[in-house]
């Protein structure tokens, strides 16, 4: 009985002030034990009340990183980089050797062909000397014999080989045509001995049309 009545002077203004400060501390320790735990950072917040009842707010610790540890991090960092250009030089180079030896062969084979060309160009440029001296030799022969008598002609062809009696003949013919003259191959073949006339015959007659029609007109 006594306590109720106890109870009941006390005001309500006190028991609401108490509680109050009830709640802040048991707030503030909460904080606090939080923070002690890291699971929040109120230190800063609550270091100048701390500091007042001469307690010390707990430090952070800043993880620094060993300057020695940095060093050979980059370095090692630059030795890769460094590795991985030095592969790709490696890379172009080896590309640009095979690329040089490419070329080089094909420079031989460039040389081979010009050196092969050139042989084939003086083998045909001597070959048409040797042709074109022929002809004139045949071009001369051929006027000589037209301006001698064609018995004594006849005498000199018919000593000649196949060949060379054939080529007199056809540049004769070629000589007549051109100046426009009479062929005097007919009359020739006519006063040679008849089986070797016959086998010219057939020979010319294989020969290009012109010829085996002028000899079977001159036959006729």
């Amino acid at each position: 009985m006594y306590s109720d009545q106890s109870y009941s002077r006390v005001g309500a203004g006190p028991r609401i002030f108490g509680l109050t400060l009830l709640v802040l501390v048991l707030a503030v320790g909460g904080a606090l034990w939080f923070d002690f735990l890291g699971l929040v950072e109120v230190t800063d917040f609550f270091a100048p009340v701390l500091r007042w009842f001469r307690l010390q707010p707990r430090e952070e610790t800043v993880e620094v990183e060993d300057p020695v540890l940095l060093a050979d991090s980059r370095l090692a960092k630059r030795e890769e980089a460094l590795q991985i250009s030095l592969d790709e030089l490696a890379q172009r180079q080896s590309t640009l050797d095979a690329r040089e030896l490419e070329l080089a062969e094909t420079a031989d084979q460039l040389r081979e062909m010009e050196s092969a060309l050139a042989d084939r160009e003086n083998s045909v440029n001597q070959r048409l000397r040797q042709v074109e001296n022929e002809r004139a030799a045949l071009v001369r022969l051929s006027t000589y014999l037209t301006n001698m008598p064609p018995r004594d002609a006849v005498e000199i062809l018919v000593n000649y080989g196949d060949q060379t009696l054939l080529d007199v003949l056809l540049v004769t013919d070629e000589l007549a045509d051109d100046a426009g003259q009479q062929s005097l191959v007919p009359y020739w073949l006519s006063l040679m001995p008849a089986d070797r006339a016959a086998t010219i015959g057939e020979k010319l007659e294989m020969l290009p049309e012109i010829y085996g029609a002028d000899e079977r007109s001159g036959s006729e």
